[in-house]
Parts: structure tokens; C-alpha cells; sequence
């Protein structure tokens, strides 16, 4: 994909989540109020068709995942308006007071939808890694269906105490399109160049390696990243994240471009003109050189090694708590 669409799809974006968490706080509003007007009814569904055209005007400049994920979004707003409509029709002239919903937080609802859109089947292939433990795995232990042509998306999820090495890869590996991980904790995970997005959700102690076009992370705390990127890092709801460079020492994979990964944008953090609290710059010293990048053969060697990577040191060596 061009630097062109790349650089449109980075700008739509954050601005399209913004309008829509709008939306959302305007529906949540309604719900929570004892009557709703047809003017107020008439306002949210401006808003929504406005969200919609804007969409469809950007479909074919965004990456897949990005466009399904938005689509997912305007489906779940819809529902919720035309829940308010039924609901304000049928509403007697006397009534109760509605409770208000359970999450009226804006960003809460962004959230599930996000979560809700992670699951749609995608149309391109997945290769998967799930519900494992203490090991070290490699592309080898990709769950792969038959497939052909396509590049792959990499699905990984509730993984702990592990390495995850795909980016030394010995054996022939497709490019892969895009990275979704859930739920990775006290981990390593070693990605090769991703063509298009990684999206990273409720990590927690762990370490990051990548190269890729767009970078999201979610729902984490205690991660340090090592990146190369052309366009902006985003992190939301996200605590003790350090961000850095590219390990020279796996550079052969990536191609030369000027890497913004100092150019955090933090969605929790709306104050413009203070740094956020929620990440800072990993310095030299702290930062990891060798990379446990052959395969070891069992558990206790997993361990010895993550207790060397992860950010949060364990058996008395010097915590991250200590050194922040």
C-alpha cells in the first residue's frame, strides 16, 4: 500500500474515533434520560449519517482491518439508535425513570465495540496462537489453514510466560498483512516487518518487537516496544509503556525509513501541552542487545530468559518500579 493511503489512513482515523465516541456519549445521554424528543432522536441519526458517508467516502484508502473495524462501529451505533427509536415510540406518556446503562462511559462503549469488531471473521487468512503457557514458540507452532496467495493476518491470544519468535523465521514464511493480540502477559513477542497494522490489547508485562505501518495498543501496562515506524504510535488506556527502536540486531528484515516511534499520541491524555504520564523513551541502558532468537529446549530455559527481558524484574534482581 502507498505512503499516500498510509498517510490518509493515519489522519482518518483518530479523527473518526473521535466523532464517534461524540456519538456515543450522545447516545449514552439519551438512554440515561427519562424521555427522548423526535429533535434529539433527529440530531443523533444526523450525526450517525454523517459518520456513514464520511466511511464510505474513505473506503478503499484504509487498510481492511481499520475499514472492518469502523464498519463494525457504525453497526453497533445504528443498533443503539434504532433501540432509542423503539423505545420512545412505545414509552407511555407516564413512566419510570430508565436506570441508566450499566457502561455509559463513552470510552467504554468505544472499547466494546473495538472488542466486538476484533471478533468479525476476517476474508483474509489467519495463522493463530492461542491458550498456551511457558514455551517457546515459533512460526512452526502457527496454526495454519490451507491457503494460498493471500497475505496472512497473525492472531494471538491468552498467551503467558512465553517467547514468541516470528522474526527469525528458518522456514519459507509468507508476509503477513496485519498482528491482533489479546490478553499476553509476562511474554516476549518478536515480530519480523508487519505489511500493515498491529493491534495490541490488554498486554501486561511483556516486550514488543516490530516493524509495521500502524501501531495501536490498548488496555496494557508495563510493556516496552521496540519499533520502527513511518507514522504515529497510539496507546489508550495504557499505563508504564517505554517505547524505543528497532533492535539493530534484527534489522535485516526491516527496510530503511525514518521511524517515529518517540511520536507517541495517547488518546487517555488531552492535555496537548504536557507530556503523558502513560509512557516515556526506554534509555540505552536499560534497553535489551542479545535476543534470545534460537529455539530453547524447555521450560526453566524459557524462564531464565524472561527474567532477563521483562520489564518487571523478578527473584531480586532490580524491579521496574525501582528504576521508573
Amino acid at each position: 500500500m502507498s505512503d499516500m493511503v498510509w498517510s490518509f489512513a493515519q489522519n482518518f482515523y483518530p479523527e473518526f474515533q473521535a466523532k464517534c465516541s461524540e456519538t456515543v456519549t450522545l447516545l449514552d445521554n439519551l438512554r440515561s434520560a427519562p424521555t427522548v424528543s423526535p429533535d434529539e432522536l433527529q440530531h443523533a441519526a444526523v450525526n450517525l449519517a454523517k459518520l456513514t458517508k464520511n466511511l464510505s467516502d474513505a473506503t478503499g484508502s484504509l487498510p481492511s482491518y481499520d475499514q472492518r473495524k469502523c464498519e463494525s462501529q457504525l453497526k453497533e451505533l445504528e443498533k443503539t439508535l434504532n433501540e432509542l427509536r423503539a423505545s420512545s415510540s412505545s414509552k407511555p406518556k407516564f413512566s419510570f425513570k430508565r436506570k441508566p446503562a450499566k457502561s455509559t462511559s463513552a470510552g467504554a462503549k468505544v472499547l466494546e465495540i473495538e472488542a466486538r469488531a476484533s471478533a468479525v471473521t476476517t476474508s483474509n487468512p489467519a495463522l493463530t496462537i492461542h491458550s498456551l503457557s511457558s514455551l517457546y514458540i515459533t512460526s512452526n507452532d502457527l496454526s495454519r489453514p490451507a491457503i494460498s496467495g493471500d497475505q496472512p493476518e497473525v492472531s494471538l491470544s491468552d498467551i503467558d510466560r512465553c517467547i514468541v519468535n516470528l522474526a527469525s523465521s528458518t522456514e519459507s514464511m509468507p508476509l503477513i498483512s496485519a498482528v491482533h493480540v489479546r490478553k499476553l502477559s509476562n511474554s516476549v513477542l518478536l515480530l519480523p516487518n508487519i505489511q500493515g497494522s498491529v493491534m495490541l490489547h490488554e498486554l501486561s508485562n511483556c516486550v514488543v518487537v516490530t516493524g509495521c505501518h500502524q501501531f495501536r495498543m490498548h488496555g496494557s501496562t508495563d510493556v516496552d516496544v521496540y519499533l520502527s515506524i513511518p507514522s504515529n504510535p497510539i496507546i489508550e488506556h495504557c499505563s508504564r509503556i517505554r517505547f524505543t527502536s528497532y533492535p539493530k540486531a534484527l534489522l535485516s528484515d526491516i527496510d530503511p525509513v525514518i521511524s517515529t516511534h518517540f511520536s507517541v499520541q495517547d488518546f487517555s491524555h488531552i492535555r496537548t501541552k504536557t507530556p503523558s504520564p502513560n509512557w516515556r523513551e526506554l534509555a540505552d541502558g536499560e534497553s535489551v542487545s542479545i535476543w534470545p532468537l534460537s529455539k530453547l529446549g524447555d521450560q526453566a530455559q524459557v524462564e531464565k530468559e524472561l527474567i532477563k527481558l521483562l520489564p518487571v524484574r523478578e527473584s531480586g534482581t532490580v524491579s521496574r518500579q525501582d528504576r521508573d
